[in-house]
């Protein structure tokens, strides 16, 4: 939830009557109440039951939130006990039924993977609203409460719901209802429980503060909030247009616009590492938000205290274990102006495994925007015990040493996304190659002897990890364009991943054991280079658009791999093992469009195979299509990509500004392709039979291909290549639609030898060869 889009539109919503129609009771609402400590709100949340003399009989009543439409055939309506002085709840139960179409072609895909249909409708006993919008105020002007024999299994239902969308051993709620139970505040969230007929729960939300406002999510031994729920379909209400504002997913939550952070990592028993922080931050918002504020902070970390610069107390809390942090400002922020404060805080941030230590590269170690991926600048100094080495994102502005502990002071020359820093017993080793910015690796030579009981791995690592990285960085700059770092530093890090910063990169230490035969290795190094590029250079826009970041550098990793170190053979190799896994799983529908929302439990194929590896793809083909098939120059692949690097490197970027991009280069519509690739899941079977006649100079080759696992109306360009002789090769490109295709190649000068269909893999298919 945290990585969705916030959009405040607080859209009327309306709510129909159709057994009798008497005009609305006027409604006299409270003064919003801003909480003043946050876990007495919270209880009233988690503590929320059936208030007395507030039971009204139903008949008929309809209820629409945007795509969601619930019809309350007949049953009993109770409102439950307020928070903050606000009802904010009710419980149906009877007959019901509820109804959801989703819009648009993958929605549809997406929700029949779940249920079965492209449509849902169902019935229901029992349903729990929990609403900050007009839903108090709809149901008091159409139903009539007063005293009543109460709602049947509404104290199951409502612990249902509670427990789904919260966790009271962490003392956490869904972070947007909670802000609106803190503040007082009217936002437009809408929940429904809703407990199924034949079985099993929905979470119907419409929240108008993601940019993709109407969602359902599944049920799950665990909640939403837990972020162990499944979401089945989501998309933007009804009328949504974005605007400047809408900066990220979930992107209108207050955010930070500048970080001055002074960090201290003493020796602890057993030779680990403690950690305290004192992170002074500017906090700001593009629209009003608070007094009651959340931001994110590892769960492992623990908020000791925070202050205005003033001096002025702040209130702060942070359940045991969770990973959001509530601060209470002494007024809601105003757009256009920051508030400065400094939160104080500690806690086993450092991990240990043997003789390494890590700090875990996707948690946040500092407090961070909801929003994700707001951007600032960063001030960071360090106090680590001097036998360690530390690195960080930024400019190293100064160094010194005294009592055993190195202090290092780290300045970005500009806003960035996200800070990271590594710690740990490095040696240092320096690579640069002629044209390509100096790097520094870092790698844990005691930690790899003392885990491999004195040896076992290749020898020369770091000097294979620093080529890799120095040869990635030249390449990329050619292909792409100058990067905006100057200086680099990889790291090793004691987990399986890499993950990127501005100038750093974090490298999985199994990569420093050895280099891998089938190239995984050095894709997997470029790939982390390259998404200076890709992710930090040209951001993507939502995750829609996150295969701009992934699939991205997986070409680029690929596309490293192949040029600079001159294998073709293993550049086609890894095509082919991940074609193979999309043939194996070819009826799974998920475009590469959905990114993260890719690898639930309905999923064979995870985020990495869609995202990285069909990325990658994509761009292979686009590779192919715009390659010169008489002179095999791929300048106008590589242009096209070097423009678009330009046109927004420093920016966010689309599918769709992508897709202009193509079309720009290549002089002709693409939106086929981008259906067909980005937001389509089909891969062609093509089944080709191939007949050779003619004589004296004037040789034919025909070729019948039956298109088969796609509609008749996928197309593709495929490259066919016929081999003459003599190391003469003739290329051809043919265009393949329909069911059926009969295409004549051009004469012939020599008698061909032999004809591939799909030659360069063209074309992510299934080709197999059949009689004519």
């Amino acid at each position: 939830m945290r990585a969705s889009v916030f959009r405040l539109l607080l859209a009327s919503l309306a709510v129909t009557h159709a057994a009798q129609a008497r005009p609305p009771r006027p409604i006299h609402r409270a003064a919003p109440a801003v909480a003043d400590a946050f876990l007495p709100r919270y209880t009233e949340a988690r503590e929320l039951k059936p208030a007395e003399g507030q039971v009204a009989t139903v008949k008929g009543l309809e209820i629409d939130r945007d795509a969601g439409r619930f019809m309350l055939t007949s049953g009993s309506m109770t409102l439950l006990t307020p928070v903050g002085g606000q009802t904010v709840a009710a419980v149906f139960h009877g007959k019901g039924s509820f109804t959801l179409v989703p819009p648009g072609r993958i929605e549809k895909d997406r929700l029949s993977r779940f249920e079965k249909h492209d449509s849902l409708s169902d019935t229901f006993s029992d349903v729990m609203f929990l609403f900050t919008d007009s839903t108090l105020a709809e149901l008091q002007g159409k139903l009539k409460f007063g005293p009543g024999p109460g709602v049947d299994n509404a104290g199951s239902t409502i612990k249902s719901t509670l427990n789904y969308l919260s966790d009271d051993s962490r003392k956490s709620f869904y972070p947007d209802l909670m802000a609106d139970f803190l503040n007082g505040a009217h936002s437009g969230v809408f929940c429904a429980y809703i407990n199924r007929d034949n079985g099993g729960s929905l979470m119907y939300l419409f929240n108008p503060r993601d940019l993709e406002a109407v969602q359902l999510w599944g049920s799950t031994s665990r909640g939403l909030y837990s972020r162990a729920a499944e979401g089945i379909t989501q998309f933007p209400a009804r009328g949504f247009v974005p605007d400047s504002i809408d900066l990220t997913d979930h992107g209108r939550e207050a955010f930070i616009r500048a970080y001055r952070i002074e960090a201290w990592m003493p020796q602890t028993g057993g030779a680990g590492l403690g950690f305290s922080a004192a992170a002074h931050l500017e906090m700001a918002a593009d629209l009003p938000r608070g007094p009651w504020v959340a931001f994110g902070l590892q769960y492992k970390l623990e908020v000791d205290s925070a202050r205005l610069e003033s001096g002025e107390a702040l209130q702060a809390f942070k359940g045991h274990e969770d990973d959001v942090l509530w601060l209470r400002l002494p007024a809601a922020l105003e757009p256009g102006k920051s508030v400065p404060m400094t939160v104080y805080y500690h806690g086993a941030l450092i991990d240990r495994f043997g003789e390494f230590f890590g700090v875990d590269p996707s948690s946040d170690w500092y407090p961070r925007s909801l929003a994700g991926r707001s951007l600032a600048t960063f001030d960071l100094t360090f106090h680590s015990p001097q036998w360690l080495q530390l690195a960080c994102v930024g400019n190293r502005v100064d160094s010194t040493a005294a009592n055993r502990m190195s202090t290092t002071h780290w300045v970005t020359d500009a806003p960035i996304r996200n800070a990271q820093f590594n710690i740990g017993n490095f040696k240092a080793f320096h690579a640069q190659e002629a044209g390509s910015p100096p790097v520094t690796v870092l790698i844990s030579e005691d930690a790899h002897r003392t885990s491999e009981g004195g040896g076992g791995h290749q020898k020369n690592m770091k000097e294979q990890v620093g080529a890799d990285v120095t040869g990635a960085l030249k390449f990329f700059d050619f292909a792409y364009g100058p990067v905006q770092a100057k200086d680099f530093i990889a790291t090793e890090i004691p987990y399986g991943e890499g993950v990127a910063f501005p100038g750093l990169i974090d490298l999985s230490a199994v990569t420093f054991q050895e280099t891998g035969k089938q190239g995984e290795d050095q894709i997997f190094r470029a790939h982390e280079v390259a998404h200076q590029w890709w992710g930090i250079g040209v951001d993507f826009t939502s995750y829609h658009d996150q295969w701009i970041s992934e699939g991205f550098s997986e070409f680029s990793g690929l596309w490293y791999m192949q040029t600079v170190l001159h294998d073709n053979t293993k550049y086609f190799a890894a095509l082919d093992r991940w074609r193979t896994s999309f043939l194996l799983h070819r009826d799974q529908r998920t475009p590469i469009s959905l990114g993260g929302r890719v690898g639930n439990s309905k999923d064979e194929l995870g985020y990495q195979d869609i995202v990285y590896y069909k990325g990658a793809w994509v761009l292979h083909m686009l590779r192919t299509m715009m390659l010169d098939l008489k002179t095999m120059n791929e300048d106008r692949f590589t242009g096209m990509m070097r423009q678009f690097y330009s046109d927004h490197v420093g920016r966010r970027a689309s599918t769709a500004d992508f897709q202009k991009a193509v079309e720009q280069a290549s002089g002709v519509p693409m939106d086929w392709f981008f259906n067909q690739w980005v937001d389509g899941y089909q891969i062609p079977t093509y089944k080709v039979a191939t007949m050779t006649d003619g004589a004296d100079g004037q040789y034919r080759v025909h070729l019948k291909v039956t298109q088969e696992d796609v509609p008749d109306s996928f197309l593709m360009y495929v490259p066919v290549s016929v081999d003459l002789g003599d190391k003469k090769i003739a290329r051809f490109r043919v265009k393949v639609t329909g069911h059926q295709t009969v295409i004549d190649l051009p004469p012939l000068p020599l008698k061909p030898q032999n004809v591939k269909f799909n030659d360069l893999d063209g074309v992510l298919a299934d080709v197999k060869s059949v009689a004519w």
